[in-house]
């Protein structure tokens, strides 16, 4: 069961004890007409006008609402039923003035006239609720086409109430004189009394299954009163397929049942959407209670947070009054938070600026987008603020703006960086100074080197080849034995190694071949004793003409290359290796690159990767750039772009 049919249960049982109540009720009078036809009505004329006044001003209630009750959207379902009740009410007034005793207004009194229009609006009613018990859809009606149903109805009404007075003869006769009412009439009963039941019963399913339309924008129709309507109508007409004189007992009761249905066509139609206006009226304004309390509690929140924040907050509209300012706000311009609010924003804003400041303020408002960075980097003071005393500090911030009212509001929101500025200032004044010693320090690392390398080649390289020559001598001594011989052949031996070692040395320190043969046969040399020595296939890609750089340069690429070679043959696990050169008019631009397992970001980021760190030195003291690229398992590759002017550091 849904939650619908369960709301609707209290009804559906109410209703279904009414139309029980009114079925057992008059079951016992059809049963036992002997005793009921004793009583008469004694104002029978009155009862009847009374009654149906009653019902025509409750069909035309039905007409207003199911007419106006939404303005402009209308629902073909609604349409129907406006047209079809005011049509009923035209139909049951000419009934009232057209019965038996009432003035002739249009001509003698006929009870065939006033059946006539009686069959003619119940006929229509029935058929009416019948069509909206089968729920068809419902579309939406334009103005236009709510007109065209409006007018058709009142012409359809005008022609039938012009046959009933004008050519009464055209209709079956519904009563005569002598035999009161006629199997005609009698049998237009029972159709009615067929169809009504159908309705309701059609009504009853939808009641149980919950089914009733609750559109916001749209007619509301309940179906259980509707059930109750139809059944109500389906037994009054039982009672008026049974009288035989107007002032018979069951005219009284078939119209009072007949007022019961149309007051149940009223709560079905008008109550409910003349209560529902009023229902959501009271449901949206203890919403909109609710969502006061809730905004003034987030306003009161808002306002302890701006109030609390250390941050600098400022509101100022488009012609740069200041709104609101936070007490921090105050605190940082030195100012009394109850001073500022009214007073201009150019009071804290340097001279200088002051007369672009406006513009940019009204370009930011109109694209949302300015050519000021508002302080994003310490290095971009774009932001400056200005003291109560005149003194002007950095300020880093952040601009919004809204409408209000169709005026333009704007929000900074801002903090003082002064001490920020002083501290990257200091942080970066130390960078550089340890750049300029890491400079330094491999300026002198690499002059010790040569030093040393020139020392052990010159003067312990000389002494071990005399040394040398003077075994040689002693050698060819014939009074040595054979065991001296062997000796001093030994020793022949380990001073060739001790020589072969020192010039490796030496090398590594300082290579004799970039002095002699500059950067290119450096190179050659580096990458043959690299792959003789590691079993690397290492290939050079170099023009020999565009290698000639200075000393410095040179000094450089030449270790930034063995630095490589050596991490390659460490860790790579690689089995090939190429250095490839482009040199252009103002740059030079070298890469090295393996084949081996890679090398992952985190590798890249160690404090303890000294060789990396040592080469990055190397390259930002020539002011060049320096990158290092590889995934797991692709290979390494370094690249590196030396300017080819301006003096190194």
């Amino acid at each position: 069961m849904t939650s619908t049919s369960r709301s609707n249960a209290p009804a559906l049982r109410q209703a279904i004890t009414v139309a029980a109540f009114a079925f057992i009720a008059s079951l016992i009078l059809w049963t036992n007409q002997q005793h009921v036809s004793r009583f008469f009505m004694l104002s029978p004329l009155l009862v009847h006008t009374l009654l149906e006044t009653i019902t025509i001003t409750i069909f035309v209630s039905v007409f207003i609402v199911c007419w106006n009750a939404f303005g402009g959207h209308r629902s073909r379902s609604s349409v129907i039923l406006a047209v079809t009740f005011l049509s009923a009410a035209i139909l049951g007034f000419v009934h009232a003035i057209s019965f038996q005793g009432m003035p002739e207004f249009t001509g003698p009194s006929d009870m065939h006239k006033s059946f006539s229009a009686w069959i003619a609006s119940r006929a229509i009613i029935a058929m009416t609720l019948l069509g909206l018990s089968l729920n068809p859809k419902d579309p939406n009606l334009s103005q236009k086409q709510s007109d065209i149903f409006l007018w058709t109805g009142l012409a359809l009404t005008a022609i039938i109430c012009s046959v009933i007075f004008f050519f009464p003869h055209a209709i079956p006769l519904m009563y005569s004189t002598d035999n009161g009412q006629t199997n005609f009439k009698i049998a237009c009963e029972i159709l009615l009394i067929v169809i009504n039941i159908v309705s309701a019963s059609l009504f009853l399913r939808d009641g149980v299954k919950g089914t009733d339309q609750h559109a916001e924008d749209r007619l509301e129709i309940a179906r259980i009163p509707l059930f109750l309507a139809s059944w109500l109508m389906g037994i009054s007409e039982v009672y008026f397929s049974l009288y035989a004189e107007r002032s018979d007992v069951n005219v009284a009761i078939g119209h009072f049942l007949q007022l019961a249905a149309a007051v149940a066509i009223y709560r079905s139609m008008v109550a409910i959407n003349i209560h529902k206006p009023y229902t959501r009226l009271a449901t949206q304004t203890i919403e909109i209670a609710r969502a006061a309390s809730e905004l003034a509690a987030q306003r009161e929140r808002l306002h302890r947070m701006i109030d609390t924040a250390i941050d600098g907050i400022i509101t100022v509209d488009e012609h740069q009054s200041i709104l609101m300012i936070n007490p921090a706000a105050a605190a940082i311009f030195g100012y009394d938070a109850d001073f500022l609010p009214g007073k201009s924003l150019t009071l804290l804003i340097p001279e200088r600026h002051r007369a672009g400041h406006g513009t940019h303020l009204k370009k930011f408002g109109e694209t949302g987008s300015t050519r000021r960075k508002m302080g994003s980097h310490y290095e971009d003071f774009y932001i400056t603020g200005r003291r109560s005393d005149g003194e002007e500090f950095p300020m880093e911030a952040s601009i919004a703006h809204q409408l209000e009212n169709g005026a333009r509001i704007y929000t900074v929101i801002f903090r003082d960086i002064t001490d920020r500025k002083i501290a990257k200032e200091k942080m970066a004044q130390y960078h550089e100074e340890l750049s300029q010693l890491s400079a330094a320090l491999q300026s002198i690392r690499e002059e010790e080197r040569k030093h040393i390398a020139r020392e052990l080649h010159d003067d312990l390289g000389q002494l071990l080849a005399a040394l040398r020559m003077d075994l040689t001598l002693v050698q060819r001594d014939p009074e040595l034995g054979n065991k001296s011989q062997s000796a001093i052949q030994s020793m022949d031996q380990l001073i060739l190694t001790a020589i072969t070692t020192l010039r490796r040395i030496a090398t590594d320190l300082r290579p004799r071949a970039l002095d002699e043969g500059g950067l290119f046969f450096a190179l050659q040399t580096l990458q043959r004793e690299f792959s003789q020595r590691h079993r690397i296939d290492c290939e050079l890609i170099a023009d020999e003409d565009r290698l000639t750089l200075d000393d410095a340069r040179s000094t450089a690429i030449y270790r930034i290359v063995q630095e490589s070679l050596t991490n390659v043959a460490r860790h790579a696990e690689a089995s090939e290796v190429t250095i490839e050169f482009e040199h252009f008019p103002d740059k030079i631009i070298f890469s090295i690159c393996d084949n081996g397992k890679g090398i992952d970001e985190e590798d890249m980021k160690k404090s303890r990767s000294f060789g990396l760190v040592g080469m990055r030195e190397r390259v930002k003291a020539m002011h060049g750039q320096f990158h290092v690229s590889g995934n797991a398992g692709e290979g390494t590759c370094l690249h590196v772009e030396l300017p080819l002017s301006g003096q190194t550091t």
